[in-house]
């Protein structure tokens, strides 16, 4: 819900800024590239058939090498990196790409939660001694990565 709600504002934001042509632009974007196999197709296909222009992909995620050759593959979408701390869904994870011992839990991924659920607990980052150390380790390995395997145009900060 809360994901829902930010990006509605977002639009909101974006839609009531003065622009300076006055003309009204709408920019969809695609989110979690990366994140499976028929996400990545759907992503592609999104952006094939003019629904968006824009892409973000999970770089620990494990779909991530898939996605990046499907984005060479289409020289057109504009990329930017997901930057990533959680790993929620239960029956696929992914660990991060540098050594940060404070943002991992005991299986070595990700923590699903930032904030505190009562359906995880003590599985959040907010819950654990988390160490910005780490977190600033995590978020260059995982946009060096990115710069490495493909330009990026765009970061966003989606944790």
């Amino acid at each position: 819900m809360r994901k829902i709600i930010c990006t509605a504002l977002t639009f909101i934001l974006f839609i009531s800024a003065p622009a300076q042509d006055k003309a009204i632009r709408l920019i969809v974007r695609g989110d979690d590239m990366g994140y499976t196999h028929s996400g990545n197709e759907a992503l592609i296909k999104c952006f094939k058939e003019g629904i968006e222009s824009s892409i973000e992909v999970i770089v620990p995620s494990p779909w991530f090498p898939e996605a990046v050759k499907m984005l060479q593959q289409n020289p057109g979408v504009d990329v930017g990196i997901h930057l990533a701390l959680t790993s929620e869904w239960d029956n696929i994870k992914w660990r991060p790409l540098s050594n940060g011992a404070s943002i991992i839990d005991s299986n070595g991924y990700f923590y699903p939660m930032v904030y505190p659920n009562k359906n995880y607990p003590g599985q959040s980052l907010l819950e654990n001694k988390i160490q910005l150390e780490d977190i600033e380790k995590e978020f260059r390995s995982q946009i060096e990565m990115a710069m490495k395997k493909y330009r990026i145009s765009a970061i966003s900060l989606l944790i």
